[in-house]
């Protein structure tokens, strides 16, 4: 009998110590202690994007959080951290606790950081730990993901077509169009060839984006959107039209993205005279390569800057 009130005595010694030790405070309602393992702590990241295969990316500096089903005990701090394969932390980065210290939070979290031989679009370990400041801390979530760092690339090439179909019949009722079309695509150019320069080699590509001559206040005349490669499409006779006398030019806002946010983000200019394109290259800076036909606004799969 004295055995056996000796052991259960040992066990309710080893419960108390445990219980004061334990980083997250009781829910109310539940017994001292129980607050831990009652759901699940959960890390999130903005812009995260799992695909088919079930792998998660993220971008570069990206915000994040760490959701716990019970508030953090006073004292304890929540970090942010990389995990190396032989075990070791990296980039300890303390979040920051909302009014109940349930959600802590981080701005920039795994900016060029990661664990040594570790390449982009290659998987890594980050976890959450619970830390007192006289206390080694405790890992209470991990996950896996990749990073995804860099923007999507493309060849773009765009060509100009003159409106007037010289084989059309005049209607009255519906005057010719005095401008030129548009037309862009991703594919190349040669004849011989028909390879879409179109790729994301980490979170893929998602959308893109043509505004053609924005105005703050009655809005673009046309805007041309898609997902995915190729990125191709024509601007019909609507807006970019020929000056009635001189030149006149309109701005075209291209927008491209992968899965994560990593974007290429560029604005052009078209200036037309009185029956020709004259002008056509970045906004502010020298023109595109023309081949006689053809502008390349992207090149060799990368963007020019």
């Amino acid at each position: 009998m004295k055995k056996l009130l000796l052991v259960l005595l040992v066990i309710a010694l080893a419960s108390f110590l445990f219980v004061g030790c334990l980083p997250v405070t009781p829910s109310e309602g539940e017994g001292e202690g129980e607050g831990e393992g009652e759901g699940e702590v959960v890390i999130a990241f903005d812009n995260e994007y799992t695909n088919a295969s079930g792998v998660t990316f993220i971008p570069c500096g990206v915000s994040g959080s760490v959701t716990f089903p019970s508030p953090v005990a006073i004292d304890y701090i929540v970090y942010g951290a990389i995990k190396t394969a032989e075990g070791e932390y990296v980039c300890m980065t303390p979040l920051t606790p909302n009014a109940d210290r349930t959600v802590w939070s981080v701005d920039e979290f795994a900016s060029e950081c990661y664990p040594p031989d570790t390449e982009e679009c290659e998987p890594f370990c980050i976890v959450a730990l619970v830390k007192h400041p006289c206390c080694p801390g405790k890992e209470v979530a991990l996950r896996v993901v990749s990073a995804d760092c860099t923007p999507p690339a493309l060849d773009l090439f765009v060509k100009f077509t003159d409106c007037e179909d010289p084989c059309a019949e005049e209607d009255p009722c519906a005057p010719p169009f005095a401008g030129v079309s548009m037309e862009w695509t991703s594919r190349t150019t040669d004849i011989c060839e028909t390879e879409d320069c179109c790729m994301d080699t980490c979170s893929g590509v998602n959308g893109w984006s043509l505004v053609i001559d924005p105005d703050e206040c009655e809005g673009p005349c046309d805007t041309v959107t898609g997902v995915g490669c190729p990125v191709e499409g024509v601007l019909g006779c609507e807006c970019l039209a020929y000056a009635d006398t001189g030149e006149v030019c309109y701005l075209i806002e291209f927008y491209m993205d992968d899965n994560v946010g990593n974007a290429v983000e560029n604005t052009w200019q078209v200036c037309l005279d009185t029956d020709e394109v004259i002008w056509f290259g970045w906004y502010g800076y020298g023109p595109f390569p023309f081949d006689g036909e053809w502008y390349q606004t992207y090149g060799e799969c990368t963007p020019l800057f």
